[in-house]
């Protein structure tokens, strides 16, 4: 995937993610990673986008939160992974939110197409989405 397609608030919430992940102690940078960075976004789309549909943003972190705190921990002498790999997931998300934003005529991938992305997610996020009526 071509970054400079993306979006300034996706790219921040990738780095986000990325930052999650090395503090959890993950190998890998999942959706559920990205999903937690744009709900922590200021100002961000997604939060309101949540907020509209009446979803609450609080359980919806509590609950990513969760899964994130399951996931295996690798550490190294420095404690945490000294990098980090982006999880085939992720990819495939990324990959759907780029055909989202070609379907819709937009030249860039943005935070609501990997909204539209994430609902279709086989994974904990898309399970959690189910249980919240995304």
């Amino acid at each position: 995937m071509d970054i400079s397609r993306l979006t300034e608030k996706v790219q921040e919430a990738l780095r986000e993610a990325q930052v999650k992940a090395l503090q959890l102690g993950h190998q890998h940078v999942e959706v559920e990673h990205l999903l937690l960075a744009l709900l922590e976004q200021e100002q961000g789309l997604a939060t309101s986008m949540f907020h509209r549909a009446e979803i609450s943003g609080e359980d919806l972190r509590k609950s990513l939160q969760e899964e994130l705190d399951a996931l295996p921990r690798i550490s190294s002498p420095s404690g945490t992974p000294d990098q980090v790999y982006v999880a085939g997931r992720l990819s495939l998300l990324l990959e759907q939110a780029q055909e989202e934003a070609k379907t819709l005529g937009d030249e860039y991938v943005s935070v609501e197409h990997l909204l539209l992305a994430l609902t279709a997610d086989k994974g904990a996020a898309g399970r959690i989405f189910s249980e919240l009526g995304v």
